[in-house]
């Protein structure tokens, strides 16, 4: 797949087949995605690569935290007012309505959120960790730069993704189940897996702005 394609075709997977993925194709997959833009080379990036029973016992735990509404350990999310808002409005709109969920169904609404706690069942989940010494402006833009290689990189193999901030909602059951992440901070997650293509909310394709609307052009002739 070229470079081109990737980019204009990929799009959040939130629905996997149950194939598991093998170690050495996710191998390549980090593999490529090391080659992110970095300030200074620093390289601020570490993986945790988790699945198999590791996996469902994270995904237990985070299910029974969220079921007795546990805070977590992370702030929430700002995403900004405006037309920041109606992005988010609007793309949450195109998924109900892709998944059939009723503005009203309270239950199917709930269900949907919690998906991204269980890493939209995927067969794996890569978790992206920085040093805690680590956390500076260009350390936080290279690992912006890592996740899209990341992404992309996995088209190569047949592979989708899910970048999910949900995905390190309680960092302490993490750092209780993995040994590697003492002394990290958790950026965040990306499920990854193959697609299941009957999955309706993967069909979902979101817009971007036109680039005219969001440049200013300066020294240019014309």
């Amino acid at each position: 797949m070229d470079l081109k394609t990737a980019i204009c075709q990929r799009r959040s997977i939130r629905g996997f087949t149950d194939r598991p993925v093998e170690r050495e194709t996710l191998r390549q997959v980090l593999t490529l995605a090391g080659r992110a833009v970095s300030a200074v080379n620093a390289q601020p990036w570490e993986f945790a690569v988790v699945t198999g029973t590791a996996l469902d016992a994270i995904r237990r735990e985070y299910m029974e935290r969220l079921e007795r509404n546990d805070p977590g350990g992370l702030p929430l999310l700002r995403y900004g007012e405006g037309i920041f808002r109606e992005r988010r409005v609007a793309v949450g709109k195109q998924l109900f309505a892709a998944m059939g969920i009723a503005r009203e169904d309270t239950e199917k609404r709930r269900w949907w959120s919690s998906r991204g706690y269980r890493f939209f069942d995927a067969p794996a989940v890569i978790l992206l960790m920085m040093d805690e010494t680590a956390d500076d402006y260009t350390c936080r833009l290279d690992m912006g730069c890592v996740v899209q290689n990341l992404c992309l990189a996995a088209m190569e193999h047949g592979l989708g993704t899910c970048v999910a901030y949900q995905a390190v909602h309680y960092p302490d059951t993490l750092r209780r189940r993995l040994p590697c992440a003492e002394g990290k901070r958790f950026v965040c997650g990306v499920a990854i897996g193959y697609p299941d293509e009957r999955f309706p909310a993967n069909a979902v394709v979101t817009d971007r702005a036109d680039v005219d609307s969001i440049t200013s052009w300066y020294g240019f002739d014309t």
